[in-house]
């Protein structure tokens, strides 16, 4: 598969190699004309499903904290290139907790060069699990979870702290290391509470199932991000149980085993009751 000759002409690129597909766009390593390699990347159908906030705040960072953002319009963009490996590539060598550090480092990066830019808000994130209606006919579990994950967000939302430009989808996946270092793309562009930013870290990496279903390095976890920011472990344990909740949510598979097992472990460590 090879990109449309007119993009390539366009922004002068060569040598397109089709690197990935995602649900909603295709992937390619390019040279630029410079001679520099970068991602090519083209949504499918024109349909950016909401990314390009994401490449707003991308874009307004500069390269702190995340890729370089060479070209973006027209649900095409032009990324820096990062060589990898994906930070996950720690924790399955079993350097679980020097990923969790370069997290941390990554997510400071962002926060601290991020410019006043509009995004939209965390509350609007989570609209999908605030409008939720659950259904009597999943397993009491799960709607009980699921009930626990909504009043948690509610609350957290009406009691929000320390609002950042955030990444949004912050975790092992969206993270590659490079010539400049570990370096974040495929972000959200929300506005919220800081405690939020690495929530979705503790459903990652994919393919650990042990290890995200293990409460002891979700307490670990917990208590590392929340010493360095200030605020309490509780606080980033329920900010990750919500947003176990919101995931199942998009999703709309409430009958997933890991995800219902992820979700259960966070209600329980971050002491979620009715």
């Amino acid at each position: 598969m090879t990109p449309p000759l007119a993009v390539l002409r366009q922004h002068q690129l060569s040598k397109p190699v089709h690197i990935a597909e995602t649900a909603i766009a295709h992937v390619w390593r390019v040279n630029r004309s410079n001679g520099d390699l970068a991602a090519l990347k083209i949504y499918k159908n024109g349909d950016t499903k909401g990314e390009e906030t994401g490449f707003r705040l991308t874009s307004a960072l500069n390269g702190h904290g995340a890729a370089r953002v060479h070209f973006y319009a027209d649900a095409v963009a032009i990324l820096e290139w990062l060589d990898g490996p994906s930070l996950d590539t720690l924790s399955h060598n079993g350097n679980d907790l020097q990923a969790a550090a370069t997290l941390i480092k990554v997510a400071d990066q962002i926060h601290a060069n991020a410019p006043p830019i509009t995004l939209p808000s965390l509350a609007e994130n989570f609209a999908a699990l605030i409008q939720l209606k659950l259904d009597p006919s999943w397993p009491a579990q799960t709607q009980r979870n699921i009930s626990f994950g909504r009043k948690t967000a509610r609350a957290l939302l009406d009691n929000s702290q320390d609002m950042r430009a955030l990444h949004g989808d912050l975790h092992h996946q969206n993270i590659k290391d490079s010539a400049r270092g570990y370096l974040a793309y495929d972000a959200k562009g929300l506005i919220g509470d800081r405690a939020y930013e690495l929530a979705a870290a503790f459903q990652n990496p994919l393919g650990a199932d042990a290890l995200v279903t293990d409460p002891a390095r979700a307490r670990q976890l917990a208590q590392i991000w929340a010493q360095h920011w200030g605020t309490s472990p509780n606080r980033i344990l329920s900010w990750a149980a919500a947003h176990s909740a919101l995931s199942m949510t998009w999703a709309g598979n409430f009958e997933q085993p890991l995800h219902m097992r992820i979700l259960d472990m966070l209600c329980a460590v971050a002491g979620l009751t009715d």
